[in-house]
């Protein structure tokens, strides 16, 4: 694979919505939910127009606000008042030369950047704790390279990262240091009505 692998510090750009995800769930500072989560130094990033996007939400977001306000911007990338989504995917367009690792919880950012920039590993904060959805082309990769050998994982964890699909959104699923394996995704359980037995076929004669 084209993408280095990482050497810590750990590069990790976040976006508002992680960061007040990560207060609203009262898991803690973001950096150390990160770091524990990544089992490596890490140092945490973020945009111009990120900082600026959440100074224009009020004050539901106001600790958000505050928190982004103290982390480092990254270099170049568009100014405000552009859409923090799109700060986001140019800070790892060409390859992601900085090796990021992205945290969001926005599903069209996720949406972007696995269409643009497939090599960029995801993570969103998920119930209890992190997850991370595997890049298209996960194998080789830094991130998959550098968990694969082991770094702060269980070998359940590292099974959970060689999967293709991430459940998201399901309530109950713990998804920190001891989460359960992820089922694939599929239908709700609840949603699908049981098949109703087809009677036995009629003895000829």
């Amino acid at each position: 694979s084209h993408v280095a692998p990482l050497v810590p510090p750990v590069q990790v750009l976040v976006d508002g919505n992680f960061i007040h995800a990560v207060m609203s769930m009262k898991l803690g500072d973001a950096k150390d939910v990160v770091v524990k989560y990544l089992g490596a130094p890490s140092k945490l990033f973020t945009t111009r127009c990120v900082k600026e996007e959440l100074r224009g939400m009020g004050k539901d977001l106001k600790e958000a606000s505050f928190y982004a306000r103290k982390l480092e911007e990254v270099k170049d990338g568009p100014d405000p008042p552009a859409p923090a989504l799109d700060s986001i995917v140019a800070a790892v367009d060409g390859g992601n030369s900085e090796r990021f690792i992205v945290c969001t919880q926005d599903d069209k950012l996720r949406k972007r950047l696995l269409a643009d920039s497939p090599a960029t590993p995801v993570v969103f904060c998920h119930t209890s704790g992190l997850q991370m959805e595997p890049p298209a082309d996960a194998e080789g990769s830094g991130v998959a390279s550098q968990r694969e050998h082991g770094a702060g994982l269980t070998e359940e964890e590292r099974n959970v990262l060689g999967q293709e699909e991430v459940v998201r959104g399901a309530a109950g699923v713990r998804t920190n240091v001891r989460y359960k394996k992820p089922k694939a995704r599929g239908p709700n359980p609840l949603s699908v009505k049981k098949k109703v037995a087809k009677p036995p076929p009629r003895r000829s004669g």
